[in-house]
């Protein structure tokens, strides 16, 4: 059987990206489990990551997927590996 790389269509997920890194994904320390996990694209298989620390470990590449839990609705994001290593090296 022949091996297809999963991708995400991310129609529908919200890609404003920057304010979500700094409100949430980064106000938790890097080493610390987050409140929601970080579904991880890579390649033909759909992993469960908890922490920053380890989603750094993945190529820039990697698609995400993560939820911010809000008191009247969530969000769903969508963004790469790179987009968030990008913002924590302030943009370079």
């Amino acid at each position: 059987m022949e091996k297809v790389k999963t991708k995400v269509d991310p129609k529908g997920f919200r890609k404003d990206i920057k304010p979500f890194f700094t409100q949430f994904v980064l106000s938790i320390p890097t080493n610390k489990k987050q409140p929601t996990p970080f579904i991880v694209v890579y390649e033909e298989t759909i992993l469960k990551v908890n922490t920053v620390d380890e989603l750094l470990e993945y190529s820039d590449s990697t698609e995400i997927l993560q939820i911010w839990p809000g008191k009247i609705r969530s969000d769903a994001f969508y963004f790469k590996v790179g987009d968030l290593r990008k913002h924590i090296n302030g943009g370079k």
